[in-house]
């Protein structure tokens, strides 16, 4: 024999240390009851998995995986369908359709009652499921079906529960029923969906590995045809993964170039992008611009530069933006959000007008900062100008408005914090006026703390 395939052999041998026949029909027997213990942990399992997705508790979540049942069921499927048992097969399907349905409506009862009905970002990670999520699905699998056919039990089981996590996707289901959210409840299911099947494959290909003895003689005609059912059924399931991994992999890169555009065409902060939005359909990329208006000939500039990234070759640029001379007003802030609003659309409208209001109040409550942070460039521009005449070692100024809250909930400004840079040390006399000086440039109290410059030491 080949000495490499001895190796092979022995390295990857799952008979040596595999539990009797007996021992592993009763293990997955017993996984897959749902009386009693069973039972109680899977309801506990679904209120913890729902109050972690509820809350983005991502240990929540764990906790809710490591405890569920769920994945018992979904093992002796592959059994039943390993021993060519029809009866056991029915059952556990049965059981599972059960379970699964109970975990949905407890899930969408919970977030029907949650004053918490942000969807976050644990929620959201469950609704797209792509081809990694089949590989994590089929190694997790194999692993968990290796681990429960071994003599000495392991960690095993528990980390493929969190690998896999099975119950979370029934929950954001649940979810997507409470809100009314068909991307939500189809999303996850068919992210359950792709674990089960690949979960119950793989116990279903092991088990026949390690030769479990079928309740029944079946020809090799049955053998072949149910072989070819299960792998046109996973070429059909990992189609639609394959699909949204390429999107996923796609709206990515298209992010990361855009990014890229922005820190290389507007790096001086004036205009300043507070937002960018993607339209692959129409091949257009909105940006929207706070600051000097963007001339047309500056923007056929842009456009022509967005070009040169590969993924935006023929895209178009639209640039939204206020006609500003400098300082950003509420209204120019307001202005911007009801255009970004009125391009997203497609939320329902009591939604949407809780939504636009708290957007209101936003705008109401930061504008002082945006108009702040023109005050404060100008100030900074001012003081180098002026300060090098009345104080000889002064070399720079950087420093900015030190904000807070008052009890209305507010932005007021307290006073003025600054790093000075010097070309020589500064006596006591003149630190004192140059405080007074910046006092009154400022009309804050200003602190400062002053750096000399190293060839001054």
């Amino acid at each position: 024999m080949n000495p490499l395939k001895t190796v092979a052999a022995n390295i990857f041998d799952l008979e040596k240390d595999r539990a009797p026949l007996e021992e592993i029909a009763e293990r997955i027997h017993s996984g897959g009851t749902l009386k009693g213990t069973n039972m109680c942990i899977l309801i506990l399992a679904i209120f913890i998995a729902s109050i972690g997705l509820n809350m983005n508790s991502t240990a929540v979540i764990i906790g809710a995986m490591l405890i569920s049942p769920l994945m018992g069921v979904i093992m002796s499927l592959g059994y039943g369908m390993a021993t060519y048992d029809s009866a056991y097969v029915r059952e556990s399907f049965l059981k599972l359709v059960f379970q699964v349905i109970l975990s949905v409506l407890t899930s969408a009862v919970y977030f029907t009652l949650s004053p918490i009905d942000t969807a976050s970002t644990e929620l959201l990670a469950r609704t797209e499921p792509t081809i990694w999520d089949v590989l994590i699905a089929i190694f997790g699998g194999l692993a968990g079906i290796i681990g429960s056919t071994r003599i000495e039990k392991s960690n095993v089981i528990p980390g493929v529960a969190i690998a896999t996590a099975l119950m979370p996707p029934l929950c954001t289901a649940g979810y997507g029923l409470a809100t009314y959210s068909p991307k939500f409840f189809f999303g996850a299911l068919y992210l359950f969906f792709i674990n089960s099947f690949f979960i119950c494959l793989t116990t279903f290909i092991v088990l026949k590995f390690i030769k479990i003895p079928a309740k029944t003689y079946v020809s090799e005609q049955v053998f072949r045809r149910q072989r070819w059912l299960l792998s046109l059924l996973g070429v059909l399931i990992i189609l639609p993964s394959m699909y949204m991994a390429y999107q996923s992999i796609r709206n990515n890169l298209e992010h990361a170039q855009v990014k890229a555009y922005i820190e290389s065409n507007f790096q001086q902060g004036n205009p300043q992008v507070v937002a960018f939005h993607l339209t692959p359909q129409e091949k257009k990329l909105d940006l929207t611009l706070i600051g000097r208006t963007v001339t047309d000939e500056e923007q056929a500039e842009l456009e022509k530069k967005l070009q040169t990234y590969s993924h935006f070759a023929d895209w178009n640029l639209h640039i939204i933006q206020n006609d500003l001379s400098g300082t950003v007003r509420a209204e120019d802030v307001q202005n911007l959000i009801n255009t970004q609003w009125n391009a997203a659309g497609g939320a329902s409208l009591a939604k949407a007008q809780e939504d636009l209001r708290k957007y209101k109040e936003l705008s109401m409550r930061y504008s002082p900062a945006y108009q702040r942070f023109e005050a404060d460039q100008e100030l900074l521009a001012n003081i180098r100008e002026k300060a090098p005449i009345l104080f000889p070692a002064f070399a720079g100024i950087e420093g900015a408005a030190i904000a807070t809250e008052n009890k209305e909930g507010q932005i007021v400004y307290t006073g003025f914090l600054a790093i000075i840079t010097c070309k020589a040390t500064l006596d006591e006399d003149e630190q004192a006026r140059l405080q007074k000086w910046l006092n009154a440039e400022a009309e804050l109290p200003v602190s400062f703390i002053l750096k000399i410059l190293p060839e001054a030491k």
